[in-house]
């Protein structure tokens, strides 16, 4: 009599002789494949043994597992990327650092193709600029009076063209152009306030108290005028259609007129520029 597990239909009930291979009484039975029921008509139980024991060791060949093979390389890259490691996924990027203070030079604005009013005052800008860092290394090694006194004035000739052709050329002329006038009122503002330190500046002497930090402080003055023009004003002067490459001309020649005749306080010459022929009497 068979005992509780065959009565309840466990695998043990397919089974007539319990000492029998499972495999063997698979291979009997009416589900087993006609190349198993052939192996076990002929006895060979260690065949349909063995083969059943690779079947199990062999990879798997659900739908899943086909898929996955027969999928193209582009395919298996995309399922790659769709779903990255948990690792990856929790991985922030390292924080950028903070963007480096607005000077003269990181604010000034791009060239065009054809050099304009714009272009010549950045120009100056640039040029103001590097003669404030020569001075400020000049103060910190104490130079003599002399050397200081002459490059503050040479800065100071430099500015009062520079900002005298923006009063009178650069500024109306963006006015017209519909520039906001807060903007321009300001700018006019700021170039009294300058003016009150070159005049301070061209009255003393390098003995004199406070002579260099009034450079200093003029310095600081321009280039917070400067990073306002290069971000605010110039931009917005392109944008406004003015006839820029015009207006230089009309800048340079009234610059060459308020230069002092020295040679290193002469407007300086763009690259590539040819040297104007003097004019015949």
């Amino acid at each position: 009599m068979a005992d509780d597990k065959t009565r309840r239909g466990s695998p043990d009930s397919k089974r007539l002789n319990k000492s029998e291979p499972y495999e063997m009484a698979y291979a009997t039975s009416k589900r087993a494949s006609p190349a198993r029921k052939a192996a076990a008509q002929n006895g060979s139980a260690r065949a349909v043994v063995a083969g059943t024991r690779a079947r199990k060791a062999a990879p798997s060949t659900t739908p899943a597992s086909r898929a996955k093979s027969s999928a193209s390389p582009a395919m298996k890259r995309t399922n790659e990327g769709a779903a990255p490691p948990a690792a990856k996924r929790a991985t922030r990027a390292a924080p950028k650092p903070p963007k480096e203070e607005k000077t003269t030079e990181n604010t000034a604005p791009k060239t065009m193709k054809e050099a304009d009013a714009v272009d010549l005052l950045t120009d100056d800008h640039l040029e103001v600029s590097a003669l404030f860092k020569k001075y400020e290394k000049l103060a910190d090694k104490q130079a003599p009076g002399e050397q200081r006194q002459a490059l503050a004035r040479q800065i100071c000739a430099m500015l009062k063209a520079h900002t005298s052709i923006e009063e009178e050329i650069f500024y109306p002329a963006a006015r017209d152009a519909g520039l906001g006038a807060d903007l321009l009122d300001e700018a006019d503002v700021e170039h009294a306030s300058a003016k009150d330190l070159i005049a301070q500046i061209e009255s003393s002497s390098p003995e004199a108290d406070h002579y260099d930090a009034k450079v200093q402080v003029l310095g600081e003055y321009i280039t917070h005028h400067v990073v306002e023009e290069h971000t605010e004003m110039f931009p917005k002067c392109r944008r406004a259609g003015m006839d820029l490459v015009g207006l230089r001309g009309e800048m340079e020649a009234r610059k060459l007129s308020l230069l002092p005749a020295e040679p290193a306080l002469q407007a300086p010459r763009r690259k590539g520029a040819k040297a104007e022929s003097p004019s015949k009497a």
